[in-house]
């Protein structure tokens, strides 16, 4: 009997040590987002954030109108109305992450909306009051570094000024 006992020892205790030796090889493959944490609505994928819309960044905490939001020195030309100079500044919007307020737009006191993606700004078309007139802006833009350029169109009473704005951040 106690040589029974004596081999089923040695044949649990090797069973052990090969189940052992058989999981110990059989790591868990390590998952690349376990020490990843995406912000604002992003989602990770292979160790990488997914941004939601209106965010960007390694980790999705950036606001993608971040980049627009400053004081500009403006030079602009306008067909047929001629070459200005002024000051506009651009700062965030309360009805989304994707939206500006561009305030002094086309020099004249103007302040209209603007939705961001990317580096492009768009000026959908809206018509606002300046000193008692009826004004309807639209257009589109680009930001590269420091400088935004803006190609669009302001209408009065059916007369248009097609203009090119080259914005300088301050």
């Amino acid at each position: 009997m106690k040589t029974f006992k004596h081999i089923y020892f040695i044949f649990a205790l090797t069973c052990l040590t090969i189940t052992g030796v058989l999981l110990s090889g059989c790591k868990k493959e390590e998952d690349p987002c376990d020490n990843v944490t995406c912000q604002n609505g992003g989602t990770c994928n292979n160790g990488s954030c997914s941004c939601a819309a209106g965010y960007e960044g390694a980790t999705c905490g950036t606001e993608v109108r971040s980049k627009f939001i400053a004081s500009y020195s403006v030079q602009e030309n306008c067909s047929p109305g001629g070459n200005f100079n002024y000051t506009m500044t651009i700062n965030n919007s309360a009805t989304g992450v994707q939206n500006v307020v561009i305030n002094n737009f086309y020099g004249v006191g103007a302040t209209v909306t603007a939705s961001v993606s990317g580096s492009s700004i768009t000026i959908a078309s809206q018509t606002v009051t300046v000193d008692g007139t009826a004004v309807t802006f639209s257009g589109t833009g680009q930001l590269s570094g420091n400088i935004m350029t803006l190609s669009y169109t302001a209408s009065v009473a059916g007369n248009a000024d097609n203009c090119t704005a080259t914005c300088t951040k301050q």
